[in-house]
């Protein structure tokens, strides 16, 4: 059953070798002080097998573990060595297998084991929902709307006509998917997300005449493994849509525009804001509060430092910060004559009086000062 893990299965999942007892339970992942018995506590310390020394001090530290017994370890070879009594299963590289091993509980948590419909949910009798999805109380399912195998919709979610859940994608309570908006296999969507909505295509008024509002009639697709925060929002494109690629992890507050195109495995940190048409080529990472104007191009690998505001097109692999964003030293040097603005202004109007002391009839000065 999908969330209880043995230490074979475990082992297996993670590509490691069991230490002990491959039958034992595994029933949560828990910090080194807090440890209890069946519990999996992951430690990353490198050891020097010839001279028994650490040979780096990442956290957690092994002499910080709880010492109940029944607590297992997911550890280097090195840590079994030393510890004979220790069971769990030992990884080449734990610190890398640590977030796999969290996502695997964590998956269990949020989905938990239920499937079918709610009583109170209202599905379309025109919706096709897989018998291994599950949707939860209050939620709202359109015609036309499709969701996959193991899919999990927490209570109070809206599925927009002709939309798409994929499959083992968790929808968490109040997010909102407007129509046609198709998610790829193991998407996260948090609380109050909104997908869909409509784009903010605007015509400026032309002397009496109103504002124009432009008809958004594109789409929302995100690609596999792509999360979406709390509160953030994905408009739908103007006729194309708006695509997010796979892999792409949004923090929490994040607004997309309609038309903008993300590519794989970007990062885009709380409050950013991505302005419409705009691209984020490959690995891309958009730090706290950044920003990117319309039709702006960022380059593979590029980051926009935090409150950084990119207006034309980043390099591949650059690191811009500041508003008009430039490259990061350009930006430190910017920053550190700013820093010495007042010295440097006082200093001027020091030499003014100089200068006008030394011409004659008092007509020195640039005015520089005033």
């Amino acid at each position: 059953m999908e969330g209880v893990w043995t230490l074979r299965s475990l082992a297996e999942r993670v590509e490691g070798r069991v230490i002990g007892d491959a039958a034992l339970l595994v029933e949560g992942v828990a910090s080194p002080s807090k440890a209890r018995r069946g519990e999996i506590v992951c430690l990353w310390n490198a050891f020097d097998t010839a001279s028994g020394q650490k040979t780096d001090s990442p956290e957690p530290s092994p002499e910080a573990v709880n010492s109940s017994e029944g607590v297992l370890f997911l550890a280097a070879p090195e840590f079994f060595a030393r510890h004979a009594d220790a069971s769990g299963v030992a990884v080449e590289h734990p610190k890398k297998v640590f977030p796999l091993v969290l996502a695997l509980f964590s998956r269990a948590l949020r989905s938990g084991a239920q499937c079918g419909i709610h009583p109170t949910a209202v599905v379309s009798p025109k919706a096709s929902v897989a018998p291994s999805a599950w949707i939860g109380p209050l939620c709202i399912i359109d015609e036309g709307a499709v969701i996959e195998e193991r899919a999990f919709l927490h209570g109070r979610v809206f599925i927009g006509r002709d939309c798409c859940v994929g499959a083992e994608t968790t929808v968490e309570p109040g997010a909102v998917l407007f129509e046609s908006v198709r998610t790829g296999r193991r998407c996260l969507i948090h609380s109050n997300a909104v997908l869909g909505c409509d784009g903010f295509g605007i015509t400026p008024s032309a002397g009496e005449a109103p504002p124009e509002k432009i008809p958004q009639i594109g789409g929302v697709v995100l690609g596999d493994d792509v999360e979406l925060g709390v509160c953030s929002t994905v408009d739908r494109g103007t006729l194309d849509d708006t695509v997010i690629a796979n892999g792409t992890k949004v923090d929490n507050h994040v607004h997309i525009a309609h038309n903008v195109r993300i590519g794989r495995n970007c990062i885009l940190v709380a409050m950013t804001g991505i302005a419409g048409s705009a691209i984020l080529e490959d690995n891309v990472i958009m730090a706290a509060g950044s920003g990117v104007k319309e039709h702006t191009r960022i380059g593979k690998g590029a980051t926009v430092a935090a409150k950084g505001g990119a207006i034309k097109d980043v390099p591949p692999g650059e690191v811009v910060s500041g508003f008009p964003a430039r490259p990061h030293r350009e930006n430190f040097r910017v920053q550190a004559a700013l820093q010495r603005l007042p010295e440097t202004l006082s200093r001027v109007k020091k030499l003014e009086k100089r200068l006008d002391a030394l011409l004659p009839d008092g007509r020195g000065g640039s005015g520089a000062g005033e």
